[in-house]
């Protein structure tokens, strides 16, 4: 979820009707309400947990052991053995890991269910939380209006984004196999009691997890649960491995795992998203603000309002860059696009790089939707299967048809450059669309090269490109099945590319006007029909 609560309300007002719009449309499970304490959730179980292996020179405090009573049902957050109120657990937690340091680690061992009004432990960290599988773990009490789990005191996280600078970070927070009821109401009913779900507008909202300035995190095999805002918050750090999670809430803000800048060295590994909002945002602007780099996702699972959101300006004079991002066997239903990067005109040249999509099955209506300039983006064995977005429409665009790429839909408006876009075998399926492309380009933007190397659609298709609005530099066709498609371009978009080459030109079929092709490169002529091929500039025929 993109936020600016500085400069501009308007943006987050837009991105909440542009999502309660999406609900609507798609009739799908983002749109159900998730009610407040007393209402029953099931909860994802992911088996019973061992307690933790003592390490030497670790402190262990068991739950039951310093007076916790333990008595919290984590579906409704109401007293398990009576049906009445829980007992608040949240104050014994908290003093009783107060005291981690360097010198004396500490983990909590939580072994029962408890409610807690917020554990607040400390800022720098040397502190985990280990559960016992199932049935472990926490419900936030009504009215807490604070996050559920965050390092520091109460007020750490107030304002949610503080702007620059990131202060120093402490290290080495590890929580594991327990859950995390976030208690979402409707802003009177549940964590927050602020009036709005969320929190409160501009100046801190309410997450379950909620780890800042911090290097060495783990957290593993934790469920987290119907949160008021994003899932998990990450901001301002390092060395991040985050496996074997369930992060299911629904409604506007709900992100599954939500980085800030600066952060950096972010593992992702065999994680199951279901979330009303992004499931792992990459934003550069937002927390302390700064860049983002080298993230790898590998195994999840998604379905969401998107798989990936990306951006490093949010229109304001900061800017970033976010680069080395891998996103790999992968699968997921995505209800905006699988990629939304970019929300704002003025991000820096190649302000998001060196991304790389492989080995994924994505339902969307487009994997990547731009808004922002791009270096070199890299698709890998991807299957696209599109459908037409019903969300909201931001004008001026022409067509609102699905595509590998195009631009966002609700920041198409904007003009951006990309570098370097390559598809390796990648192909688009079969799915009743009336019009389909690879990439569309819109508002004068421009990609210097594209290549294709393995590419197929098995619905027809009028052209492999459309270019109405923008231009390609360098149009490369290592090999195209244009068995299904009947152009590579609209008529009249050959102007708008700069020139032609590649082994698979020949074989496509398409005819190519004399002019963009590049030498020695086999060719149908536009201007004779025949196979064709350049030499120092001059058309010549060409016999294979």
């Amino acid at each position: 979820m993109a936020r600016n609560h500085i400069a501009d309300t308007s943006l987050m007002d837009r991105r909440c009707f542009i999502q309660k719009s999406v609900l609507l449309a798609t009739g799908s499970a983002f749109g159900r309400s998730l009610m407040g304490c007393g209402t029953e959730l099931p909860i994802p179980c992911l088996g019973p947990a061992p307690a933790p292996t003592p390490v030497p020179g670790m402190t262990y405090i068991r739950a039951s052991q310093i007076g916790c009573a333990l008595d919290c049902n984590l579906e409704n957050g109401h007293n398990k053995y009576t049906g009445g109120s829980a007992t608040d657990d949240g104050p014994r937690i908290n003093a009783a890991m107060a005291g981690a340091s360097a010198n004396n680690p500490i983990t909590l061992i939580i072994d029962g269910s408890a409610l807690i009004s917020g554990l607040f432990l400390p800022a720098g960290g040397y502190w985990s939380i280990a559960g016992l599988g199932c049935g472990t773990g926490f419900f936030i009490k009504r009215g807490t209006n604070n996050d559920g789990i965050h390092n520091g005191p109460p007020n750490a996280a107030v304002p949610s984004d503080p702007g620059p600078p990131a202060p120093a970070r402490g290290k080495n927070v590890s929580l594991s196999n327990f859950t995390v009821n976030g208690n979402q109401g409707d802003g009177h009913n549940g964590d927050s009691t602020t009036g709005l779900a969320q929190g409160i507008t501009g100046k801190v909202w309410y997450f379950g997890i909620n780890l800042m300035n911090l290097d060495n995190i783990t957290i593993e095999r934790v469920v987290v649960v119907n949160t008021p805002a994003y899932n998990i918050r990450l901001s301002n750090v390092g060395n991040v491995s985050v496996s074997g999670c369930v992060i299911r809430s629904f409604g506007t803000n709900t992100d599954g795992l939500h980085f800030d800048g600066p952060a950096n060295d972010i593992t992702i590994n065999n994680c199951d998203f279901r979330t009303g909002d992004d499931s792992i945002a990459l934003n550069c602007p937002e927390g302390y603000s700064g860049n983002i780099s080298r993230v790898t996702v590998t195994g999840c699972t998604f379905n969401s309002f998107s798989l990936m959101r990306i951006y490093t300006t949010d229109g304001g004079p900061n800017k970033f860059s976010i680069d080395t991002v891998s996103v790999s066997n992968c699968s997921g239903t995505l209800a905006e696009a699988a990629f939304l990067i970019g929300l704002s005109n003025g991000s820096n040249p190649n302000s998001v790089t060196a991304l790389t999509i492989s080995d994924c099955n994505l339902t969307a209506p487009t994997v990547l939707g731009i808004a922002e300039n791009f270096g070199a983006i890299a698709l890998k064995n991807v299957t696209f299967t599109p459908f037409q977005s019903n969300v909201y429409w931001l004008g001026p665009q022409a067509n609102h048809i699905p595509a590998f790429l195009r631009p966002s839909p609700p920041y198409g408006g904007i003009t951006y450059v990309g570098s370097t876009l390559s598809f390796e075998n990648c192909q688009i399926l079969q799915n009743g669309n009336k019009g389909i492309c690879a990439v569309m380009l819109e508002s004068n933007s421009t990609i210097t090269r594209l290549e294709f190397n393995g590419f197929s659609m098995e619905d027809s298709a009028q052209e492999l490109l459309n270019l109405e609005g923008g231009s390609i530099g360098q149009l490369v066709l290592a090999s195209v099945d244009s068995k299904n498609i009947k152009a590579p371009v609209e008529a009249n978009g050959f102007q708008r590319v700069g020139s032609i080459s590649g082994a698979g030109v020949l074989g496509t079929g398409w005819e190519f006007p004399n002019p963009i092709m590049a030498n020695g490169v086999p060719y149908i002529s536009a201007e004779t029909g025949l196979p064709s091929i350049k030499i120092d500039g001059v058309v010549e025929p060409y016999d294979p």
